[in-house]
């Protein structure tokens, strides 16, 4: 397994899946720019040495592909959903140790975010620069239990930071931290190897440290050290750290910024003042292009795994689960044995916060091919029986068509003081009726020549995907 950020680059360089732009690009919007066509191209992960005005280089795009995060679990693209369920159930602890890399470099006083780390500022309407790829690291205030997720941070100056905590659970830690007065403290880590940041954004339940879920996928305990001004243990083979609080009570103007849902979004939220910096002797600053195939490999696919096997428990037809959009669209799989079956999946998927349209399919429907779930939609659904309409449902902070409730008493939007994101939600059974399945077979080719032709694609088309 790969135990840092450059081991992993070594190998897609190896593998001939690291791209090298050695023209001098600013932070602002242009490297961004670059990681953006190659997401789109589903290209390769991209290294820039050059970065105007830093002697720090970036590398983004790397886990665009699912080849890459099959890569990193050491296993075939086809693999990766019963490898991580698989590993998912063997927890590693982490280990504490005295020193690391990490701590190569350690600035107590006089930190200057701007002029050490190439933060990119990323879309046209972006009020500025943007961590989109930190991992946030925290206590909760009263049982010690570390958490971290990805959060969008907007840096504000040479030394504040303003935060977008939404999410669980340092929403509920930062909550905590404020009813007692306190500041909350935190560790921004940037620059991790590719197991520890996919865990980073996996669903876990309260009271969990997700170290423990990177250890279990990378079938080792991940080596953490001590902050140097915190009560926090972060990865020893990070390239950045900083340490900072969050100041209680005290809200700001964060944003616009360009968010995964595609859209600019403005918040009055949290602020945190950094007080040290530690870092690498020669650090990489890794990047995340936002609204990508990288976020979509980062949050679908472990939301689809933690949800397919508590479903299938109810629901035994279920083949597969597809989430899109950060979980926005679930398309489901099934073997359906009973007209029912379709919308009581539906209900149950909506009623998560994250789901706000579902679809169902049947198994003759490859839910990977656009086209095949766009000829489901226009053959298969009748829309007096198979649409549900849900509206008044819980959504996510950052779908512009959600209607918010604030809870500040200055009535300006606070995401981590907003109560409820309102939504209606969609469900949609595009599966055939099981009284008329001859009526809706699908035109496909005989078996034999099926057989007969497939070694004759795979020599000169490996990269279609087979009948």
């Amino acid at each position: 397994m790969f135990k840092s950020l450059r081991d992993f680059l070594d190998h897609l360089e190896e593998q001939g899946d690291l791209l090298k732009v050695n023209e001098e690009l600013s932070t602002k919007h242009e490297i961004h720019a670059v990681l953006k066509y190659a997401d789109k191209g589903r290209g390769p992960a991209v290294f820039f040495p050059n970065v105007k005005g830093y002697r720090v280089p970036v590398v983004g795009n790397l886990l665009g592909r699912r080849r890459r995060l099959a890569w990193a679990l050491g296993v075939e693209e086809r693999q990766i959903v019963d490898e991580y369920y698989r590993r998912r159930q063997q927890t590693r602890k982490p280990r504490i140790v005295a020193d690391g890399p990490v701590k190569e470099v350690i600035i107590r006083d006089k930190v200057d975010i701007t002029e050490v780390i190439p933060v990119l500022t990323h879309h046209a309407k972006d009020i500025g620069p943007y961590f989109s790829s930190a991992v946030t690291i925290a206590k909760d205030p009263e049982t010690g239990v570390q958490g971290m997720g990805i959060h969008r941070i907007q840096v504000k100056d040479q030394h504040t930071l303003g935060l977008f905590l939404a999410t669980p659970p340092l929403s509920a830690y930062l909550k905590k931290a404020e009813e007692r007065n306190q500041p909350l403290d935190i560790a921004v880590v940037i620059g991790l190897d590719p197991l520890t940041f996919f865990s980073s954004v996996i669903w876990a339940p309260p009271g969990f440290d997700k170290f423990e879920i990177a250890g279990a996928l990378a079938q080792q305990p991940i080596e953490l050290v001590r902050c140097a001004t915190v009560d926090l243990e972060v990865p020893a083979q990070a390239e950045f750290v900083l340490e900072g609080r969050v100041l209680p009570g005290v809200r700001d103007t964060e944003g616009p910024f360009g968010e995964s849902s595609g859209y600019y979004f403005t918040y009055q939220n949290p602020v945190a003042e950094v007080q040290a910096l530690m870092h690498r002797k020669d650090p990489i600053y890794q990047a995340l292009c936002v609204w990508s195939q990288e976020e979509s490999t980062l949050m679908d696919v472990g939301w689809a795994v933690d949800n397919l096997r508590p479903l299938r428990a109810e629901f035994p037809n279920i083949k597969r689960i597809e989430f899109r959009e950060i979980g926005a669209l679930g398309i489901v799989q099934i073997d359906k044995k009973s007209e029912s079956e379709p919308q009581r999946i539906i209900e149950h998927l909506l009623s998560t916060v994250f789901a706000k349209m579902v679809l169902v399919v049947d198994t003759d429907v490859d839910i990977d091919d656009e086209r095949e779930l766009s000829w489901a939609l226009a053959t298969r659904v009748r829309g007096q029986k198979d649409l549900i309409i849900k509206p008044e449902m819980m959504g996510s902070m950052i779908d512009p068509s959600a209607v918010m409730e604030a809870s500040t008493a200055r009535g300006k939007l606070s995401a981590i003081d907003t109560h409820v994101a309102k939504v209606t939600k969609i469900g949609v059974d595009a599966t055939k009726p099981l009284h008329e399945l001859e009526k809706y077979e699908k035109i496909d080719i005989p078996s034999e020549i099926k057989d007969r032709i497939a070694p004759l694609i795979q020599k000169y088309c490996p990269e279609v995907k087979m009948f």
